[in-house]
């Protein structure tokens, strides 16, 4: 019997250079800007199908950042306060004062102020959002069909209510119960309205991981892993209406620079991520921090229906994984939780903020390439082996 050992990535994809002056709100958008969208969508989702990734996206193309158009879209947001930094970062100060001047969702460097929007009043998805959305999706669906790609095998991302919660402070509330609940409730709209598209919906999730040493850094680790239960809680009921095996879930650690060494283990939230809702799990899963975490799965029984996608492609270097390694890294899961539960992914996006960019365009597709020459190479490995 045949194996194939499918491919993706996380989400977001360089932005055409061209463009990434009117994504960044630097400069006005011309009167052709959504026809210079749907043409870039289009090519974006080409060149993944001719790198051979089976379930892709539109690279997050005309987003910003992965949480700000889905605030956007959200009443109740009309205050500031100051970024979360990361305790990384705040420790390695050497590292992180060069960093000084950069500005995104995070604060990287107490010597520069970074501040983000914050709830001031009750949550809505207001129509316009609804109507902001809908062009988004519109624009993803059009560019799949005239590639040719079927839609379940096209995904949508949108930030989950407690890593909205993790960037965009609460300043109204004052009960983080109280706030995830009014996210979940308004994001419900943005998520049923990417499953009823007929697209697949990725959650993204790093409150559930990088919420630990960022917002949640002066928490003990039993507070934490009782604010991540609130959030699943909250992301499920959200997500009610659409079936699990339409919904995937990304969870990860921050794909920030940093040292990193303060990442909370795998084994510390393993228990309470298997609970949400997603049947598709991506983690991260070959850094230098996490690449050791598929021992998780020694001890660990993977629920039935649940299916990973560990990172195999380290999306802050430009160096290009050696298909074997990739292999390797799929094997290590693959003889823990079988072949028909591992789908092969990156650790994170490749271009989180538009323009914010560890790795050139070129060499971001010819890691793509790896990762699928590796999934052939997995899937020779997997008929050796006689799983």
């Amino acid at each position: 019997m045949s194996v194939h050992i499918k491919t993706t990535h996380v989400g977001s994809l360089p932005r055409p250079a061209e463009l990434l002056q009117y994504i960044r709100g630097e400069k006005p958008p011309p009167k052709n800007y959504q026809e210079l969208l749907e043409d870039a969508t289009k090519t974006i989702i080409a060149r993944q199908k001719k790198v051979g990734i089976d379930v892709l996206n539109d690279g997050e193309l005309g987003r910003r950042d992965y949480v700000t158009a889905a605030r956007k879209r959200m009443s109740g947001f009309d205050s500031e306060k100051a970024a979360t930094s990361a305790s990384d970062l705040e420790e390695m100060t050497e590292y992180s004062d060069k960093f000084e001047g950069r500005k995104g969702l995070l604060t990287l460097t107490s010597k520069t102020e970074v501040k983000n929007a914050a709830c001031s009043g009750p949550i809505a998805y207001t129509a316009a959002g609804v109507a902001d959305v809908q062009e988004e999706i519109n624009r993803v669906v059009a560019a799949s069909h005239s590639n040719g790609i079927p839609l379940d095998q096209v995904f949508f991302s949108s930030p989950s209510p407690g890593t909205l919660a993790v960037f965009f402070d609460d300043d109204f509330f004052n009960d983080h119960t109280k706030y995830i609940k009014a996210l979940g409730e308004a994001m419900k709209t943005e998520y049923e309205a990417i499953y009823a598209a007929g697209l697949m919906l990725q959650v993204d999730c790093p409150d559930l991981a990088m919420g630990r040493h960022s917002k949640f850094k002066n928490k003990t680790i039993g507070e934490f892993q009782s604010i991540a239960e609130v959030n699943i809680q909250v992301m499920n009921t959200a997500l009610a209406n659409i079936p699990a095996n339409r919904i995937r879930m990304h969870v990860c650690w921050g794909n920030y620079p940093g040292p990193h060494h303060h990442d909370v283990p795998f084994a510390d939230i393993v228990h309470l991520v298997l609970t949400a809702k997603p049947k598709y799990l991506s983690i991260e899963a070959c850094n230098p921090g996490h690449g050791h975490e598929w021992e998780v799965f020694q001890t660990v029984k993977l629920p039935v229906g649940k299916v990973l996608m560990p990172g195999v492609l380290d999306t802050t270097t430009s160096h290009i994984e050696h298909p074997r390694l990739v292999a390797q890294r799929l094997m290590n899961y693959i003889r823990l939780v079988g072949k028909d539960n591992v789908m092969a992914s990156t650790d994170c996006g490749f271009s989180t903020a538009a323009g914010a960019m560890n790795i050139p365009t070129e060499i971001v597709y010819a890691k793509l390439q790896a990762m699928v020459k590796g999934a052939r190479v997995a899937e020779e490995m997997i008929k050796e082996e006689g799983i």
